[in-house]
């Protein structure tokens, strides 16, 4: 090992021998300066020590932050952790760039040996490590501090024994049972100059914990998932799954006796490079959290608040899982089919790699923002483009249904069948229909309540039955996926007609103007609205045309005469009568 200090007092430039000028090959107090701006924010910055206790078998690892004056910055982060422990004669050179005992391995978290270093300086101006291993009583202290090396008094980085931890985490360097910590390491970053509140486009100090809570919660899942403890100011991280595959105690405490898991639409090993695989997994989130459109993950099937569980954020965002840690959890820009849509929110995607397949996802020692190489991509493209397309149907198919469902239940169409009503006093009888017997109605009946979904739900049931029998005509929301814009079941006389809201014209067209007309102008602006009555105008249009064409494929297209009469004929009627209901 290199014992060679690390720092030295940075010294001008001086002639070698023949004249030729000479310069250190780093300035020190300068170089570490800029390396200040290396990227790492405080989820970056915080996931460093976490990785290193993670590595040296850490079961409980504690994140403290330390606040300014009024509460409007943090001053200090210490980690705390009952791991092994650092060695004696690898102390001084943990805070030394470029050192690392897991230098360019592969099986670890860590490999640059630049993360700690540069994590800690990017936040504040000093970073402490103190340490104790199991069987030996002695603690032991090492430090780097930006301005003693810039004033010229720190030139070395030296270890040294130490009486005891610092006074004021004493309390906190204790197992759970309060016995003090027989191994462990303590890590600070201080003088930190880079967490403030405030600002024209300044985040909050609890913002920026929030983030770091939901960053080691989902980062350390997996981890998690195994029992290792970790807290934020005290406080018990539960893991935060996008797959919404793993226990999350809050949730299952919270859902019980339900179990509210994600459900895998697809999951595949795709082989990288000599026997290296990746393996991508896409599944849907629970059904209690996607229940009906327009909630946009922010509550459950019950109306509880949900947003802890970040669903709002995730449209399109893929997890990239290295050794076990999430590396990435962004949007990988042209990998999903069609590009991002909205419900994607509700669809988990992970790749998962070892860290011998680093070059096929560009990894850097900040340990983000990783994304495949093209050829990579491409085939992961591929590969997702039926997963996808599958859950997002999905996710629309039971949209649909559940508003089915409601909208049966809210007789969305009262006013309108009470105005054909009304006509219908003075028109004469309907014909279809009336040679079925009363088995055979019943079992049409029956038919209607399997395809409305609402079969096993006496109450809707027998408002519906009620509505047939009392009405002429019955309007009812339905869903399939054939191209009937609607059907009509004739029974005795009377008619029930299904719209099909799986159609374009009833899904792009119809739906939008019932919202708004139900809604108002609620978060919907003006130019959305004159789109939306361009749209409609233009819709009506084509409907017509799509008639004339429907006619235009019999040989006798006469035979519609007085289908288009009494179409005319009865509209005229009805509007009439809705335009009456109206007024009065």
């Amino acid at each position: 090992m290199n014992n060679n200090p690390i720092f030295q007092e940075p010294t001008p430039a001086q002639p070698q021998p023949g004249g030729k000028p000479r310069a250190d090959i780093i300035q020190i107090d300068t170089a570490l300066e800029s390396m200040r701006d290396s990227g790492f924010d405080l989820t970056a910055a915080a996931g460093e020590p976490i990785d290193n206790s993670v590595e040296a078998g850490a079961t409980r690892i504690q994140v403290l932050t330390k606040f300014g004056e009024k509460g409007r910055s943090i001053n200090e982060i210490t980690f705390i952790d009952d791991g092994r422990g650092i060695k004696a004669d690898i102390l001084a050179h943990v805070l030394s760039m470029g050192f690392s005992t897991r230098y360019g391995k592969r099986g670890s978290l860590g490999r640059f040996g630049v993360g700690l270093k540069l994590a800690g300086l990017s936040l504040g101006r000093r970073i402490d490590v103190y340490t104790k291993q199991a069987g030996d009583p002695t603690i032991r202290h090492a430090y780097i501090d930006l301005q003693e090396i810039a004033d010229k008094k720190q030139t070395h980085i030296e270890a040294h024994d130490v009486e005891g931890w610092p006074r004021e985490y004493e309390d906190a360097i204790r197992s759970l049972d309060g016995e003090p910590l027989d191994s462990g390491t303590l890590v600070i970053y201080s003088k930190i100059d880079r967490l403030t509140a405030g600002g024209h486009y300044g985040t909050s100090l609890d913002e920026k914990l929030s983030e770091l809570r939901s960053f080691i919660a989902r980062a350390y899942r997996k981890f998690l998932d195994q029992g290792l403890v970790i807290e934020l100011n005290g406080a018990k991280i539960t893991l935060l799954d996008p797959l919404f595959l793993m226990d999350n105690p809050r949730i299952m405490s919270r859902y019980a006796p339900e179990d509210p898991r994600g459900t895998i639409i697809d999951q595949e090993d795709i082989e990288i490079v000599d026997g290296h695989h990746i393996h991508v997994t896409v599944t849907l989130t629970p059904v209690q959290f996607r229940w009906e459109e327009g909630v946009g993950g922010n509550k459950d099937h019950n109306g509880r608040d949900i947003r802890e569980y970040q669903i709002v954020e995730r449209a399109g965002k893929i997890s990239v899982v290295r050794n076990g840690r999430e590396i990435n959890y962004d949007i990988v820009p042209r990998l999903l089919p069609s590009g991002v849509d909205k419900v994607d929110r509700y669809i988990g995607i992970e790749v998962t790699f070892p860290a011998e397949l680093d070059e096929f996802f560009q990894v850097r020692n900040v340990k983000r923002g990783a994304v495949p190489v093209d050829k990579l991509r491409q085939e992961l493209r591929k590969w997702l483009e039926r997963p996808v397309k599958a859950a997002r149907g999905e996710i629309r198919r039971h949209w649909g249904e559940v508003k089915t469902q409601q909208q049966a239940a809210a007789q969305e169409h009262q006013d309108s069948m009470d105005a054909a009503a009304r006509a219908e006093r003075t028109a004469p009888m309907g014909q279809a229909g009336k040679q079925l017997t009363e088995e055979q109605s019943e079992q049409l009946l029956q038919e209607l309540f399997n395809d409305l979904g609402i079969k096993e739900d006496k109450e809707q049931t027998e408002q519906v039955r009620e509505q047939v029998e009392s009405k002429p005509f019955t309007l009812v929301d339905a869903s399939w996926p054939g191209k009937e814009i609607f059907e009509i079941t004739h029974l005795n006389g009377k008619a029930i007609v299904r719209l099909n809201h799986r159609h374009p014209f009833i899904r792009d067209i119809y739906d939008p103007l019932k919202a708004v007309a139900k809604n108002g102008t609620n978060g919907v602006d003006i130019e959305e609205l004159v789109s939306l009555a361009r749209k409609t105008g233009q819709a009506l249009d084509v409907l017509f045309l799509a008639y004339g064409k429907a006619e235009n494929m019999h040989r006798d297209p006469e035979q519609f005469d007085d289908l288009r009469s009494y179409w005319g004929q009865f509209t005229q009627a009805y509007l009439r009568e809705l335009a009456r209901g109206e007024e009065g």
